[in-house]
């Protein structure tokens, strides 16, 4: 094989590569475009996400914030003074407070 015949087997490979490279980039080229135009076409998608995400985060802090007030505040103060309340009341002769008597009749209905 001489010497020629080796450059022009080279040549050929070469540019064979460089068609494969081309074929390559305009393929790329390609899917770069519909990538963007699936971003785009998504952006309402991944906004309305990001507002139901924050919906769902508010609905969490408000759930954790009920959960504080009955565990912190209102079972351990506000029932008891309640109790002790209606129990006074009764003691004293005088009618239990409306509002009083309505929690004592759902807690009666609840357990």
């Amino acid at each position: 094989m001489t010497d020629q015949h080796r450059i022009a087997e080279l040549e050929k490979r070469v540019d064979s590569i460089e068609q494969c490279m081309s074929a390559m980039r305009t393929d790329l080229t390609d899917n770069t475009s519909t990538t963007k135009k699936i971003a785009d076409d998504t952006a309402f998608i991944r906004a309305t996400w990001a507002e139901g995400v924050a919906v769902v985060r508010l609905g969490c802090r408000l759930a954790a914030a009920w959960r504080f007030m009955l565990r912190q505040v209102f079972i351990p103060v506000v029932l008891p003074l309640g109790v002790l309340y209606g129990l006074w009341c009764i003691h004293e002769g005088r009618a239990v407070p409306a509002p009083l008597g309505e929690v004592f009749h759902l807690l009666a209905a609840v357990l």
